[in-house]
């Protein structure tokens, strides 16, 4: 299943009244959503971890959640990375189309 980023809109909804939101350029278009790369998701995993819950801890372990999730896709995004590029390299050495390279773990 692949996520579908250029059809997907953030819509009208209105979380804050600040100009200098994220979802304000969101709305208006002026930013597009990408497929994100590991460097974002850690990024946000990191500006999640710095967010203030006081003593919230249902907000505390719903943020850890995504947290986790957050750098856990990284990872996963990460090894599938590695992982391609081997086989692009070992099928070139091979001189066979990387459609052909099979992993045995």
């Amino acid at each position: 299943m692949s996520l579908d980023y250029k059809n997907w809109s953030y819509g009208t909804q209105t979380v804050s009244a600040d100009t200098d939101t994220v979802e304000r350029v969101l709305i208006s278009g002026e930013v597009k959503p990408q497929s994100p790369s590991a460097s974002d998701l850690r990024g946000a995993a990191e500006w999640l971890a710095i967010y203030g819950c006081d003593d919230n801890i249902e907000l505390a372990q719903s943020f850890a959640n995504v947290i986790a999730f957050l750098e856990l896709t990284a990872e996963s995004k990460e090894k599938r990375s590695i992982l391609a590029q081997a086989k692009k390299k070992y099928a070139e050495e091979k001189g066979i189309p990387v459609s052909q390279v099979r992993i045995k773990k």
